[in-house]
């Protein structure tokens, strides 16, 4: 049986993206099935489960993430 594919929700100030295959997707999926944005494609996700969140800029605190995504834990390597 395969490994469950893993990635990390990146949420930024302007935009969302799976941390495995970087293409945007919604704050609120749980996996990334489909890609979001102007040219949404269902089905054109990587299929990786978030496992955490974190953010590329340093204007988006922990305290964000955890009200977008109290599920997740926030990873901090920042």
């Amino acid at each position: 049986m395969p490994a469950e594919l893993t990635a990390t929700l990146f949420i930024n100030i302007t935009d969302s993206r799976c941390g495995n295959c970087r293409k945007p997707t919604m704050p609120s999926d749980t996996h990334h099935r489909d890609i979001s944005g102007w040219n949404r494609r269902p089905g054109g996700g990587c299929g990786a489960r978030f496992i955490n969140t974190a953010s590329d800029y340093a204007l988006v605190p922990a305290e964000r993430l955890r009200e977008m995504r109290p599920d997740l834990p926030v990873r901090n390597d920042r």
